[in-house]
């Protein structure tokens, strides 16, 4: 269940039905729970479409580095999952619903967040292309809830039939492990920007994180730039500030001439010192974008390296 707070679906309203749409040209989107094969008590039934799922699923663009990695096609048939598109805005799941789903993000942002009483909001993760969401062995209620943060491209396997193929298939469940380990890595960092860092170092942090996690290695040259579908208010909600706090963060960084941040853009200007003010191990974060599965950054240089920086 869910309410609007500030424009963002949040707990306590009742969810629009409308917020899965068809995806052009890919398998149609569900629009109900009994659409997606579960029926009242949570089982799963036959789903249709199991040919169509398989072909989109050979051309899928996160096939090799996502959870499906290398199944073979009678492994993709035990868990079909249509091609959705979840609108900007929209929850995948809220915060104590029942995981009877597992999200693969095809394309889009989606931000993993925690509601407290009173609305207030901790982003605890973002999910990017490739990323696998909403996973947990048992059908217990999640803590957390799901929002897509621009148009996002997903399939939702049943988590009975993902359970199923892993079963019977140890590279599917060494790669379900593997994924979850290193949201559990991202997590402990961020736990750590959060409380030891200070506010500029945070917001540096999770710049180059996001960079990072984007391109699969570290900025190099002047004037790179991606993509980044967030808001200052998104920013502080995931680095434990306020948004005037992250204004004036992000505006340092640009008097300094370190990055350009605007419109979605994140330009970096100068990446060595962006490395600096984060405190990066470049060295190591480098043979990180070696490895076939995303690692966790290694952050580890001392505060007394980024003052002359903040002065």
């Amino acid at each position: 269940m869910a309410r609007k707070i500030d424009g963002e679906r949040r707990v306590g309203e009742s969810p629009c039905p409308s917020w899965l749409i068809q995806s052009s040209g890919a398998p149609a989107s569900v629009t109900t729970a009994g659409s997606l094969g579960i029926n009242g008590a949570g089982r799963v039934r036959p789903a249709a479409g199991i040919g169509m799922a398989v072909d989109a699923c050979r051309c899928c663009p996160i096939r090799q580095g996502g959870v499906c990695g290398d199944l073979p096609d009678p492994d993709i048939t035990l868990m079909p999952a249509p091609v959705q598109v979840i609108a900007t805005g929209h929850d995948l799941f809220s915060q104590g619903e029942p995981c009877r789903h597992v999200f693969m993000i095809l394309e889009g942002w989606v931000c993993l967040y925690e509601l407290l009483e009173d609305g207030r909001r901790q982003i605890l993760h973002f999910a990017l292309p490739g990323d696998m969401v909403g996973f947990r062995p048992d059908s217990r209620t999640l803590p957390f809830g799901a929002q897509a943060l621009n148009q996002v491209r997903l399939c939702a396997i049943p988590r009975l039939r993902l359970i199923e193929a892993a079963r019977t298939n140890p590279d599917l469940a060494f790669r379900i492990v593997g994924m979850l380990y290193d949201d559990g890595a991202e997590a402990y960092e961020r736990l750590t920007s959060i409380g030891r860092k200070t506010a500029l170092e945070r917001v540096a942090t999770l710049l180059l994180e996001l960079f990072f996690r984007l391109r699969r290695r570290i900025p190099l040259a002047h004037g790179e730039t991606v993509q980044i579908p967030l808001t200052q208010t998104h920013i502080a909600d995931a680095v434990g500030l306020t948004a005037v706090h992250v204004n004036r963060m992000l505006g340092l960084l640009r008097q300094k001439g370190i990055i350009d941040y605007g419109n979605g853009v994140f330009r970096i200007l100068a990446p060595a010192r962006l490395l600096q003010i984060a405190g990066a191990d470049a060295q190591g974060m480098a043979g990180q974008a070696d490895q076939p599965v995303k690692r966790n950054l290694q952050f580890s240089a001392p505060c007394s390296q980024v003052e002359q920086l903040r002065h």
